[in-house]
């Protein structure tokens, strides 16, 4: 970040490459409509650029981008005087993880569904959740932070954010098994 905010153009080229997934799964599963994931994370790009001369050098990048998505977030739906809406996340073209490709052997049709109706039932799973357990969830395993690192974006003590972990694995799991 530090050589992008100097000029270095292909220093950008290589963060959005390094960050894209995983920034735009956090955003789908944070609102669960795609259309307005699409459209905040070209805003958290945007005011990437725009902010590149204020990242304060020794902060991580990730919780840097990751804050900025979260606020992104904040203030939509603050602006919209509502909840996030609890829908399921549907797949988004090249940028969405395609879960087939985790395996190197081709997958059969019937493994193939059996992946993504799982895959569906998570990610409808992760919008039953609070938005503060969901939130811990999202940043720990698909934006990849540490505890601490969670901490650090949302504000809170490490003990509250594995708190919210703990908590959110109890539910994930009985409403995973409901669902099958």
């Amino acid at each position: 970040m530090l050589a992008y905010a100097a000029g270095d153009v292909a220093a950008f080229e290589q963060l959005y490459a390094l960050h894209r997934r995983a920034l735009f799964q956090f955003l789908l599963n944070s609102c669960g409509n795609e259309a307005i994931a699409r459209e905040h994370y070209q805003d958290v790009w945007l005011r990437v650029v725009k902010n590149r001369s204020s990242f304060q050098p020794g902060t991580p990048f990730n919780a840097w981008l990751y804050r900025i998505a979260r606020h992104r977030v904040i203030d939509h739906y603050r602006a919209q005087k509502r909840v996030p809406p609890i829908t399921a996340a549907s797949e988004m073209d090249d940028t969405y993880t395609n879960v087939s490709s985790l395996f190197a052997m081709p997958l059969m049709p019937d493994e193939i569904a059996s992946l993504t109706q799982r895959s569906d039932s998570l990610s409808e799973a992760l919008q039953l959740l609070p938005d503060v357990q969901r939130e811990a969830v999202l940043l720990r395993h698909i934006a990849g932070m540490s505890v601490s690192e969670v901490a650090s974006v949302v504000n809170v003590g490490v003990e509250t954010v594995k708190s919210r972990l703990r908590y959110a694995v109890v539910k994930l799991r009985s409403t995973l098994q409901e669902f099958s």
